[in-house]
């Protein structure tokens, strides 16, 4: 008997920005052949430079794009190529942080409006006001935070802001494309021990994007890397970790920093 079927697959995904192949143009390929599988509760990092298609992969399996080859599946049910009416459920289950939440948050909005924007496009507001005080509440950021603009905020606290955002329709998956990179060490520290506790405490399944194989080690069981668009590793964390096969993971290892542990967690003003 066979068990409940993977929350997320990917199967022989490719993408190529040139798909037309025109005559005498090699086509661009973002990613190659890339398979995976990640389960209820999983907490799996996709790692690699800058240009290796992590970013592209998070964007497809949260159907932002297509892929030109391969199939992305949900549950069991295929998500890549369906029409955007389609994707109702999909996009209440699954939410993505992206990378900079300047550009990822309404300017014009307040906060108020920008964590209750999509909880009234998915048709889930009960009680506003309590809804956008809980999810405040859940990074840490105080009821006041809700009367004010992004403008008004530091790097870290917006991206506070934009993860509150992903969790008002309470996700089963949530992607996590690169959201600390452009934030400082220490604040850094402060985002990856917020979602570290939000995952223990919420138990969605977290797909999370990085170059830094340090924050890999502190958030994430599990870890795929790419290169060039293709998968060269993959396993549990500290078995990668411990001896890596590929010389291209030694090489993002031997560049990691060291990120801070819980305990050592700073506080929310950052």
């Amino acid at each position: 008997m066979s068990g409940p079927p993977a929350v997320l697959e990917v199967r022989s995904v490719a993408k190529t920005y040139d798909p037309k192949r025109r005559a005498g143009h090699e086509p661009s390929w973002a990613l190659r052949g890339v398979n995976l599988s990640v389960n209820e509760g999983d907490t799996l990092a996709i790692v690699g430079e800058s240009g290796s298609g992590k970013s592209t992969l998070a964007r497809i399996v949260t159907a932002l794009e297509r892929p030109t080859e391969g199939s992305v599946l949900y549950r069991g049910e295929t998500v890549s190529g369906r029409r955007e009416r389609d994707l109702r459920d999909f996009r209440r289950r699954v939410q993505i942080v992206f990378q900079d939440p300047m550009s990822s948050l309404d300017p014009r909005m307040k906060v108020h409006d920008i964590l209750a924007e999509p909880l009234r496009s998915l048709g889930l507001v009960d009680n506003e006001r309590e809804q956008v005080r809980t999810l405040l509440a859940s990074v840490e950021l105080p009821d006041s935070a809700a009367a004010r603009y992004p403008h008004e905020f530091s790097g870290g606290q917006r991206q506070r802001i934009a993860i509150a955002r992903a969790l008002g329709p309470s996700p089963e998956l949530l992607v996590a494309d690169e959201p600390v990179s452009a934030l400082d060490v220490s604040v850094r520290a402060q985002i990856l021990n917020l979602l570290s506790g939000l995952v223990a405490d919420l138990g969605f399944t977290l797909l999370f994007v990085s170059h830094d194989m340090a924050v890999v080690r502190h958030l994430c069981r599990s870890v795929m890397v790419l290169y060039q668009g293709e998968v060269v590793e993959q396993g549990p964390t500290d078995a990668v970790f411990k001896d890596p096969r590929a010389e291209y993971t030694r090489s993002l290892l031997d560049a990691a920093p060291r990120i801070r542990h819980r305990r050592e967690r700073g506080d929310a003003s950052s």
